[in-house]
């Protein structure tokens, strides 16, 4: 008696798919698409016909999503997840990104059903001086208050702007937190955020000091958050005396990566006075 057994043979995708997950501010995006590649093909105009709807990738049309309200191009779009299809433009020289509501649809689309469009953007080609061999999504630029939503294929490259609007949602956030007894981390991290947004200087002394008042000792990064706060309010001796005090600690009690930190702190201070 014989036995036999089907064997099956896993082949590599021509697009293989590929998932994006970042946080920008404090808004998460995921971006779930699949990768195909020019292999000596001319991509727009051809493989990626004019004024058609392209399905942004290959295969299943490319997904995005927002855990909260995002703008891109300066444009309002509520969280929540989408098809990302768009339309190449050959008399704007650019492309047309559609945010679409997400349905069964598997693939590419004949054409748009304006009721489904959440967003239409538009951002021009820029021609780069080299190839692109498979196509790309990227999100690039991250700051605390957006980043760029990034394609690149063949010699075309597009960018389109997402702002996450961080600054407005902690600005509410910290004001209902310092009205309800806020901790040491609560008063430190909202004058950190002050700092590094140049929104309220003055403010964020006051935090930092009630945070970490002189009448105690404190570890070499929070002199160092006192140091930045200080140089920037402009009040330079106070910030060398916590930069000094810092790089004691960091000596102390700190790893090499402190020291060189608050050494190179003192040194810029130091050349600043």
């Amino acid at each position: 008696m014989c036995n036999f057994s089907l064997a099956q043979i896993s082949s590599p995708q021509a697009s293989p798919r590929s998932k994006i997950f970042q946080k920008v501010g404090l808004v998460d995006i995921s971006i779930d698409y699949s990768r195909p590649s020019k292999k000596e093909r001319k991509i727009f105009g051809n493989i990626v016909p004019f004024n058609e709807v392209w399905r942004t990738g290959a295969n299943q049309a490319t997904a995005i999503s927002f855990s909260e309200d995002v703008k891109v191009n300066s444009k309002l779009l509520k969280a929540g997840e989408y098809f990302l299809y768009s339309i190449p433009d050959s008399e704007k020289n650019g492309l047309s990104l559609i945010f679409y509501e997400k349905n069964k649809n598997w693939g590419a689309l004949k054409e748009i059903d304006e009721n489904k469009v959440l967003l239409n953007v538009f951002s021009s080609f820029i021609t780069l001086p080299f190839t692109i061999e498979t196509f790309t999504i990227s999100i690039n630029n991250i700051s605390n208050n957006g980043a760029t939503l990034d394609f690149a294929w063949d010699d075309q490259f597009i960018s389109y702007n997402l702002d996450v609007m961080t600054t407005e949602k902690m600005k509410k956030q910290i004001d209902n937190v310092m009205s309800n007894n806020p901790t040491k981390n609560d008063l430190s991290s909202a004058a950190v955020f002050y700092l590094e947004e140049n929104i309220n200087i003055k403010q964020a002394m006051k935090w930092i000091n009630l945070a970490y008042p002189d009448n105690k000792e404190h570890r070499y990064w929070q002199y160092r958050y006192k140091s930045l706060i200080y140089e920037k309010a402009g009040k330079m001796k106070k910030a060398i005396q916590y930069a000094k005090l810092g790089l004691d600690d960091a000596i102390k009690t700190g790893g090499p990566d402190g020291v060189n930190t608050l050494n190179r702190l003192n040194d810029r201070l130091l050349s600043a006075k």
